[in-house]
């Protein structure tokens, strides 16, 4: 086995061995316990991402987790249910905490765009139907729904900004009292990564560089015409989720002659970290992020980035990262052609340092249990 595939097979067992560990045996009377819902780790993403290393930050703050398990826990052995994304089962959930007394907490995740929804939706119809749900909640008196249940049921709401706060209101009827705003965080090894490991499978050059889900939501095809059309190399790094292989087929036809691809990788990897320093650009145009994971990371990295400007990312980065709108590919490659050019700001990595590491995500998050447990 190659040093590489090594770090890999051993980053992986790592932090499936560390959960393993705080799955097994008794819950601590003291003990957060953490939720997702059954299926999303079958295809992880940003979301799922910011579970694990809110657990781990957590963990490192003194603060007793848990991957919560239907098999073998009893909610009342908690003291708060923290609830990542909001669904149906976490619904289910909440409502029987609030039958025993213990608090719960959501952290949405989420984010509603009209442009969004008519653009991935798989029909015309489609598309009529859940922009038009979109309205409704905008203009509905008493917001209504198991989202509105949700809301309601909780002791506070996590939104990652400003932004998506404010659409909670809108949409859902979340009660602003019940608002704490906690950011989306990063590592802070990505900012000294070196960018050795990832140039002995990739060899030298510069190039720009996406991570993530190959999936429409992310608008990968637009994202690699617009690099083909100002002749930049472009590598990806990630895979299809279930039922986005065609998408992810269209994508590599397109990207014949300009991109390179490579599975997703654990974020644990060195690989991955590398891959962000040995890059030039880091772009997501993508329908919305809230900010996105991966434009996070490759701020911190010291990389130029473009971003999509539906979602938070303005209330990340301000004026110190390129913005194009995915629904304009001229947009997208002008955005490219000047983040190339003059690379990043030289504010973005000490801002996004000072307010965005993990370790200041859960200290937010351990304040919010304080609050409602007691």
């Amino acid at each position: 086995m190659t040093s590489l595939a090594a770090s890999k097979t051993r980053m992986k067992a790592d932090a499936s061995a560390w959960f393993a560990s705080k799955a097994l045996g008794l819950a601590d009377p003291d003990s957060v316990f953490l939720h997702a819902p059954s299926h999303v780790f079958q295809a992880p993403g940003g979301g799922e991402n910011q579970l694990v290393r809110t657990a781990l930050a957590l963990d490192a703050l003194g603060v007793e987790i848990r991957p919560f398990s239907p098999w073998s826990d009893r909610l009342e052995d908690a003291r708060v249910l923290h609830l990542f994304g909001m669904s149906r089962e976490g619904l289910e959930l909440a409502r029987v905490a609030r039958t025993r007394h213990v608090p719960v907490v959501v952290s949405p995740i989420c984010w509603y765009d009209p442009r969004a929804l008519a653009a991935l939706a798989k029909s015309w119809p489609q598309a009529a139907v859940d922009v038009s749900k979109w309205a409704i909640h905008r203009v509905l008196p008493y917001p209504v729904g198991w989202r509105s249940e949700l809301l309601q049921l909780v002791d506070a709401v996590l939104p990652n900004s400003k932004a998506e706060a404010r659409q909670l209101i809108t949409l859902f009827g979340a009660d602003p009292k019940k608002l704490r705003i906690v950011p989306n965080g990063v590592e802070e090894r990505f900012a000294d990564a070196s960018p050795e490991v990832f140039r002995d499978w990739h060899g030298e050059g510069e190039f720009v560089l996406f991570v993530g889900r190959i999936e429409p939501r992310k608008n990968v095809l637009g994202l690699i015409n617009a690099s083909k059309s100002e002749s930049m190399p472009i590598v990806l790094i990630g895979d299809a989720p279930p039922g986005c292989e065609d998408y992810r087929a269209a994508c590599r036809v397109a990207g014949e002659g300009v991109a390179r691809w490579h599975p997703a990788v654990g974020h644990e990897d060195p690989f991955l970290a590398s891959a962000y320093a040995a890059a030039r650009v880091v772009a997501l145009p993508s329908w919305f992020e809230t900010p996105g994971l991966a434009a996070l990371e490759g701020a911190l990295a010291g990389r130029a980035v473009v971003v999509t400007p539906h979602g938070s990312a303005r209330e990340y980065f301000g004026t110190m990262v390129e913005y194009a709108r995915p629904e304009h590919p001229g947009e997208i490659a002008k955005a490219l052609a000047k983040a190339w050019r003059y690379g990043p700001d030289p504010r973005l990595a000490s801002h996004v340092r000072s307010n965005f590491l993990w370790s200041e995500v859960a200290r937010r998050t351990a304040e919010v249990y304080e609050q409602v447990a007691h």
